[in-house]
């Protein structure tokens, strides 16, 4: 009685996992391409807290401008007030790639290319950049882990 009562309550735990699965296909390579360009599209809107949304609570961020990687939203959110106030624009991705993870995870990395508006000149900016997106419990995609840096300079030079 006892096993038929514990293979039950078993058989009910891994049919409620599998409906969870259920409840959201794996993401494909479009449906992330998609994800991460909507994403993106918040760097150039002025809004920090558009910006903000794109992170998950805990993400860990390492941005060009600082030495160490922060999971400190408040310190995050300031980066990223940053960054919108040299108001980028004409932002793109000239070689994306995406790398499917798991059926709720992949990596888009790349160079991202923007120029810069805020003062008198308008220099164009690239970046290398790693993003890992996770589906979360709502079914949202956020960023989970974010890795900027600038790119070497020609001839290996500072």
């Amino acid at each position: 009685m006892r096993r038929a009562a514990a293979a039950l309550i078993l058989l009910t735990a891994l049919a409620a996992c599998k409906e969870r699965e259920a409840e959201h296909a794996p993401v494909t390579q479009a449906q992330a391409t998609a994800i991460a360009e909507r994403a993106e599209a918040s760097f150039t809107t002025g809004d920090v807290d558009a910006v903000m949304r794109q992170y998950a609570n805990g993400a860990v961020m390492i941005d060009a401008s600082n030495a160490a990687p922060s999971t400190d939203r408040k310190v995050q959110t300031g980066w990223a007030r940053s960054f919108v106030s040299m108001k980028p624009a004409e932002y793109h991705v000239p070689d994306r790639h995406i790398q499917i993870v798991g059926p709720d995870a992949f990596v888009s990395s790349g160079t991202e290319v923007f120029t810069v508006r805020a003062g008198a000149a308008t220099p164009t900016v690239s970046a290398r950049f790693t993003d890992v997106f996770q589906r979360q419990k709502d079914g949202s995609w956020k960023i989970v882990h974010e890795h900027v840096s600038m790119p070497p300079t020609p001839g290996g030079q500072p």
